[in-house]
């Protein structure tokens, strides 16, 4: 032991510590620290670990205890929270008045009398926008908004708590729509709230892309939870994970202020899950009221081209018989102008030819005969000119009938009413069982409605697989 010095316990020399520090630091200080860890006790309490990293590093350069006592901590927490939509978290930076204390048990702490969530809300907002800026120097950030989405988006990819009173509307919504539109989904279980709902949505997100044939799309939903449990939805990663997701991600994370990166880097966003659910229904209608529009072209289409022919027939009809009529008319008259002629003629001949005129009698007697019969002959022409037409025009009518029931029986609408049906996959008619495959959702149209079935099994006929093998 030198000369001089005092040998002190050490509880003397905390308690030394103590009243130094507390003549020396009286008052409160704000400071500037990290939150790395953080509990709030069942007695109301706040326990924190505020620690200072390098400027450019994760290394440590300071660390202290910080405790919020119960009374402070119950006008602190709603306060802060209110004003930057977020809770106390690890990770997060924050500006706290505190007194310097030191316990000759527990040693130095700070004790926090006020927090400051202006300087909180700043340093978030300024992460959030470096995190778009780097999304949007990485090039991804509208890569899933550019996707498109199918027009009857049917296989659903559910991310969420399956506890989650989000979920349950959305699932309620999607299944039990007023129009009986068959949806399938299949949830993928994640945490939607805390320090580790970033990497479960993630890995969430991983396990669907490992089934990704079966989905049209993903959808993550969240709802009942605080406004204040959305920072997992601003992180870097769990954003770009979303924007290059192969397939449309539509974010319903249950929020109304806020948008979040998440919702920013979707295919689409939207408010609450329940508006997720109405959004695919949506989809349903729209592309019904496509297939009914162009029904209705159809059927309007067929109906004017039959009218146009019928129309062109009877034009015909009218057209050609004035055409008989005439050609009639002008033999009938010119027979008739010849047959008036022959009897002067023949008086004429007998004047000049009196000697010649009882040969020339005998001689005539023959062709008059002959013109006579000649004449009823015409008369018989005539008489089936007048009838050909209407045969014709009543043969024509006929056929237009009976190619206009031909039309009809060849309706779509004809042809179920027999009991026949027509099979729908992805839109468009089935006409050969190689356009299917096992697991695929057809529709099957009946004349009084539609069916949604799922294909366990494919056989095709013997015939078909005999010509196969030749």
């Amino acid at each position: 032991m030198s000369n001089g010095s005092t040998r002190l316990t050490l509880l003397e020399l905390n308690l030394l510590v103590k009243e130094t520090l507390a003549k020396s630091l009286a008052g409160s200080y704000w400071v500037v620290g990290e939150i790395s860890e953080i509990t709030e006790h069942p007695s109301g309490h706040c326990y924190m670990e505020l620690v200072q990293k390098g400027d450019d590093t994760d290394t440590i350069r300071a660390k202290a205890r910080a405790n919020i006592w119960g009374y402070t901590y119950r006008m602190l927490k709603p306060y802060f929270e209110s004003t930057t939509n977020r809770p106390l978290s690890r990770g997060m930076k924050i500006l706290v008045n505190a007194q310097v204390v030191f316990h000759e048990y527990y040693g130095y702490s700070l004790t926090v009398l006020d927090i400051e969530p202006e300087y909180t809300l700043g340093d978030i907002e300024l992460k959030r926008r470096e995190v778009i800026a780097r999304l949007i120097s990485d090039g991804v950030m509208n890569m899933n908004k550019e996707l498109e989405l199918d027009m009857l988006p049917q296989r659903v990819a559910v991310i969420s708590s399956a506890n989650a009173a989000g979920f349950q509307d959305f699932v309620k919504q999607l299944t039990h729509n007023p129009h009986g539109y068959a949806f399938t989904y299949e949830l993928f279980p994640a945490l939607m709230q805390g320090d580790e709902a970033e990497l479960s949505i993630i890995n969430a997100l991983g396990k669907i892309y490992d089934k990704l044939a079966c989905f049209d799309l993903v959808t993550i939903v969240r709802g009942g939870g605080a406004q204040t449990d959305l920072s997992c939805f601003d992180s870097y990663a769990l954003a770009s994970n979303i924007a290059q997701f192969p397939i449309p991600v539509i974010t319903g994370i249950g929020h109304d202020r806020d948008v979040t990166v998440a919702d920013m880097v979707s295919h689409t966003s939207l408010k609450t899950p329940t508006a997720v659910a109405e959004f695919l229904i949506d989809k349903f209608r729209d592309a019904e009221a496509v297939a009914n529009n162009l029904a209705g072209s159809v059927s309007q289409l067929a109906g004017k081209l039959l009218a146009d022919m019928k129309e062109s027939l009877t034009s015909n009809q009218v057209e050609l018989q004035a055409i008989l009529n005439q050609k009639v008319a002008q033999n009938k008259l010119y027979l008739q102008q010849l047959t008036s002629s022959l009897p002067h003629m023949a008086k004429l001949v007998q004047v000049l030819h009196a000697d010649e005129l009882k040969s020339l009698n005998i001689r005539l007697s023959i062709p008059i005969s002959r013109i006579k019969a000649n004449y009823v002959k015409l008369n018989a022409y005539a008489g089936l000119l007048k009838s050909m037409p209407h045969k014709l025009l009543q043969n024509e009518k006929i056929k237009i009938e009976h190619h206009f029931s031909t039309l009809k029986n060849l309706h779509p609408d004809s042809i179920l009413h027999r009991g026949f049906t027509i099979t729908y996959s992805n839109g468009k008619i089935v006409k050969n069982l190689n356009n299917l495959n096992v697991n695929d959702v057809i529709t099957t149209q009946f004349w009084n409605g539609s069916i949604e079935s799922n294909i366990t099994k494919i056989k095709a006929s013997k015939k078909l697989l005999a010509n196969n093998k030749k």
